[in-house]
């Protein structure tokens, strides 16, 4: 097997993140996600929005023409731990206001990363 074969097998079995700007006030904060459901996402990043911020979030998924747009409010932090699986580096954000359909569509969404599992849902529910 040469290495385009295994690039390319990684591609196929391995989902892209989303990319995701959060912005409050003045501020954007930029990082992406693979953990997320209809009511929230844990999004990774080395700098963090602070508790309570409230925003507007752009998601940018794979595949997907169109960025999704969404109210949001961080309720969870962390920007001085170790960033490892039981401490990640970034923050939840529970999303506010959101209409059916974008329930629906982040809904499915969700499931193609259902292979990550659910274990941050208590980073962001």
């Amino acid at each position: 097997m040469n290495d385009q074969e295994v690039t390319r097998e990684v591609a196929i079995n391995r989902k892209l993140p989303c990319e995701v700007t959060f912005v409050a006030g003045e501020r954007t904060f930029k990082g992406t996600s693979t953990h997320f459901s209809e009511k929230g996402m844990l999004v990774v990043c080395k700098n963090p929005a602070p508790l309570n911020a409230k925003g507007e979030i752009k998601l940018s998924f794979p595949g997907l023409r169109n960025p999704v747009e969404l109210a949001g409010e961080v309720v969870w932090t962390n920007i001085y731990g170790p960033g490892d699986s039981l401490s990640p580096k970034g923050m939840g954000i529970r999303f506010v206001n959101i209409e059916k359909d974008q329930e629906r569509l982040l809904s499915e969404l969700a499931a193609q990363y259902e292979s990550h599992g659910d274990i941050y849902a208590c980073y962001y529910a």
